[in-house]
């Protein structure tokens, strides 16, 4: 082999193709070889129309590309590694997996739709392009009032086709917007966080793939990154396994920092998610029902997307609260919120939205604030046209956040319960704020439960919890899981309060 090798790249013609090939040009470079690039074309360029699921047979972006390959008519081919086969060809192997993009997925937004909401900044019923059944499915998961559309074309036509409003939104890889640099004219982006938007398996990451018998492939394994290398391998590890391809609505993410593996199936049962530590172990969960009873302390909610989560894995969810919330009989509302614009009300708990029903009927041009999308969840459709913030669903941060970005002319109100924490009384703001107790919560008058696991959602639930300490119980937050330390109860506490949080936290410790 020659100390500086030549190649011949062979790619797709698409923007975001060329783009990786002349990455891959210039890392050779860099290492001492030289390249020239060669563009191919492939069924999935070819058909810009069906969407992935409707079209017949798989290698859609890389059959004739490997077929170059092996027809000795180009040296390396590069490939999104996410849209490769997980068994190689005869004859031809992966050499290099260089330095990983954006493994997350974006939803780009129109400007002018872009609107709280739970889990997803959109009005109800918005019309979303995506082709991806992973995508379409996870859409689904958390907003079942969405319209899916099938969208093809290469980046720069789905962004064109947005602008152009065709679609209310559309999701894409973060990695190709970052590399491509698409101006954004009338769109707003928004990053999806992959422990609620499980990514594709390999998403962001390139394939560099020669024949087995070219003798110039070892030069290339110095583009190896090793721990992206070893990422990918464990997310396409249970996508082997699960014989799938880009038509499984499949998803997996491996997490460098915490070692684990998320991974999202769409099943005949509903959205199945897990977390583990490797993929052997997701495998298993993946393929195994969990017909275990989970009970969660707070009123049921129609459809929502934690019970959704329990019904995908073959669990059943008990939605009991253990406190009723009861609007106490006039209520001491400050004259100044009476006589104020009444910009906006602060919710801070599914509670107080329980509570506040008839409160919020009657103030209907005030706009409304939650600390998540927990709260935002219990919100009836009727409300959530006027819902205008959407914390981080951690409710101190999500309040000093909402608190900042208020101005000296905007005044809020906070109709609170007995026992409230008074959060509004930390942080810095310039609004108004007019605070009064709005509700108290009393004991629901249960007795007994059966249930493997019990996820208490307040310290109240704790300290009205009836019976002795439950075998498996699960802690919403720092607070809930403050109350149950001082029984001296065993728990795990959810990394975050919302369905997803919540959801693992429940799997860790059925499994305990």
């Amino acid at each position: 082999m020659p100390d500086s090798p030549h190649y011949r790249i062979g790619t797709r013609g698409s923007d975001l193709a060329l783009w990786q090939a002349h990455y891959v040009r210039d890392l050779i470079a860099a290492a001492g070889g030289s390249s020239e690039i060669t563009v191919l074309s492939t069924q999935g360029d070819r058909e810009q129309v069906q969407s992935f699921e409707k079209l017949e047979g798989k290698g859609f972006f890389t059959k004739e590309i490997e077929e170059a390959l092996l027809e000795d008519r180009i040296d390396i081919a590069v490939h999104s590694h996410k849209d490769l086969e997980t068994q190689q060809p005869q004859g031809l192997s992966i050499v290099a997996v260089p330095a990983r993009a954006s493994q997350r997925d974006a939803l780009l937004i129109r400007k002018e739709l872009h609107n709280p909401g739970p889990w997803l900044p959109l009005p109800q019923g918005a019309t979303v392009g995506t082709s991806s059944v992973r995508r379409r499915d996870q859409l689904l998961l958390l907003r079942p009032d969405l319209k899916i559309q099938a969208l093809r074309g290469n980046v720069p036509t789905r962004v064109r086709r947005l602008q152009e409003g065709l679609y209310d939104a559309i999701v894409l890889a973060e990695a190709g917007l970052d590399r491509l640099a698409i101006p954004m004219d009338g769109v707003i982006r928004h990053s999806l966080e992959p422990r609620s938007f499980v990514p594709a398996p390999a998403q962001g990451a390139l394939a560099l793939q020669m024949r087995d018998s070219d003798p110039k492939a070892a030069f290339l394994a110095a583009l190896t990154d090793p721990s992206v290398q070893a990422g990918v391998r464990s997310e396409r590890a249970v996508l082997r396994a699960l014989e799938g391809g880009c038509q499984l609505p499949f998803g997996a993410h491996w997490n460098d920092k915490g070692h684990t593996l998320r991974c999202f199936l769409q099943s005949s049962t509903g959205p199945r998610r897990i977390v583990a530590p490797h993929a052997e172990d997701a495998l298993t969960q993946l393929s195994s029902t969990l017909p275990f009873q989970a009970l969660i302390t707070r009123s049921p909610r129609t459809n929502s997307v934690l019970s959704r989560l329990a019904n995908g894995c073959g669990a059943t969810l008990i939605e009991s609260p253990l406190i009723a919330v009861v609007p106490v009989k006039n209520p001491a509302i400050p004259e100044s919120w009476k006589n104020s614009s009444q910009n906006w009300v602060w919710l801070g708990s599914p509670g107080a939205c329980e509570a506040a029903q008839s409160w919020l009927t009657a103030h209907p041009q005030t706009l409304i604030a939650v600390p998540g999308n927990g709260t935002a969840e219990a919100l009836s459709t009727t409300l959530l046209p006027r819902l205008g913030y959407v914390g981080t669903g951690h409710p101190a941060e999500a309040w000093h956040n909402f608190a900042r970005a208020r101005t000296p002319l905007e005044h809020v109100a906070v109709p609170h319960g007995t026992y409230s924490l008074k959060r509004w009384n930390t942080g810095k703001t310039k609004a108004i704020v007019h605070a009064w107790t709005h509700y108290d919560s009393v004991p629901n008058g249960a007795t007994s439960f059966q249930a493997d696991v019990v996820c208490f959602t307040s310290p109240s639930n704790v300290n009205t919890w009836p019976t002795e300490a439950p075998s498996k119980a699960v802690a919403i937050g720092p607070t809930t899981s403050a109350a149950l330390a001082a029984k001296g109860w065993a728990h795990i506490t959810a990394e975050s309060p919302d369905a997803f949080g919540l959801w693992e936290a429940i799997l860790r410790a059925e499994s305990t």
